[in-house]
């Protein structure tokens, strides 16, 4: 009698751990569900992202004619409707304008420029990393206007899903064209040539409003201490934006810290993030050149 109440003891313990097993694995199935839509809801999101910022932008090609610039480049004294007219004709500023129509070889490039700027371009999208792309001109080329060391290039062209970040480099060796540069998630900062830009879909060239002293020392900085930095993307969010050794940066991070260690600030509003943007809306720097943006608008 003993032996049969303690096999009917056993049998109901079975009876009920076999519900608890089963609700045990229902609760583990219905989180593993909910992790697997929460995660397929992001990366739908990140793909939303990636098609409106794909549908929203396009390189911007100028709609009016093409005049007629080489008398004006001869000519002493320019008027501010005629370096507009200039501008207008070629995305060169006075800056650039003053800098190279001395020469007949600045002359002729002026004249290279104007071409390129009327030219329509194809542009493809490239991925580089995840949902992450640019916008470029396979197997072209924009011309540079003279750069000087010191100078920066922004571009809007590159994207990571919803948020239109851009890229920027700092000019190092403005006559060989030479630039460094933090690229893009997994590598370290380094010289590069601003090749890197002229296939992009659009670009701004910058010169800070520093005397050619300041530049030369932001110049050797650059090179001599902000090349082989990882990159990092949260730089002022998760490190110090501006901390005494630079352990990690971004590509506008770093040039901004470049010029921040020699007293000038280019972060047009002192996020946490310097962005391309940024240094472009800053009232410290003045457009050189302009490539692929509404002139009349710019990056605004």
């Amino acid at each position: 009698m003993e032996q049969q109440t303690e096999i009917l003891d056993t049998q109901d313990n079975v009876i009920e751990e076999t519900p608890k097993k089963t609700n045990a694995w229902k609760v583990v199935l219905i989180v593993f569900c909910c992790i697997l839509v929460f995660a397929c809801s992001v990366l739908g999101v990140l793909q939303l992202g990636v098609e409106h910022s794909r549908n929203t932008w396009q390189q911007w090609n100028p709609t009016y004619e093409k005049e007629d610039i080489s008398t004006l480049l001869t000519k002493n004294v320019l008027t501010k409707a005629e370096y507009n007219t200039i501008y207008r004709q070629t995305g060169l500023t006075r800056i650039a304008v003053d800098d190279m129509r001395g020469s007949s070889y600045g002359r002729r490039k002026i004249l290279e420029i104007q071409e390129f700027f009327f030219k329509k371009h194809e542009v493809v999208e490239k991925e580089f990393a995840m949902f992450t792309y640019m916008n470029e001109m396979p197997n072209e080329y924009a011309h540079l206007a003279t750069l000087q060391d010191g100078d920066i290039i922004v571009t809007s062209t590159t994207y990571v899903s919803w948020w239109r970040y851009g890229h920027a480099g700092l000019v190092v060796n403005g006559a060989n064209e030479q630039m460094v540069e933090s690229l893009s998630p997994g590598t370290i900062s380094k010289e590069t040539s601003t090749w890197n830009f002229t296939y992009l879909a659009n670009f701004i060239v910058l010169r800070p409003k520093a005397s050619s002293e300041v530049k030369a020392q932001v110049v050797a900085y650059a090179k001599e201490k902000l090349v082989g930095i990882p990159y990092n993307m949260v730089t002022g969010i998760l490190t110090k934006k501006n901390p005494e050794t630079l352990k990690g940066t971004q590509c506008a991070h770093l040039v901004w810290y470049a010029y921040k260690k020699f007293g000038i600030d280019l972060d047009s509003n002192g996020g946490a993030i310097v962005k391309p943007q940024d240094m472009f809306l800053s009232d410290q720097v003045e457009v050189v050149q302009v490539f692929g943006f509404d002139l009349d608008r710019l990056w605004t």
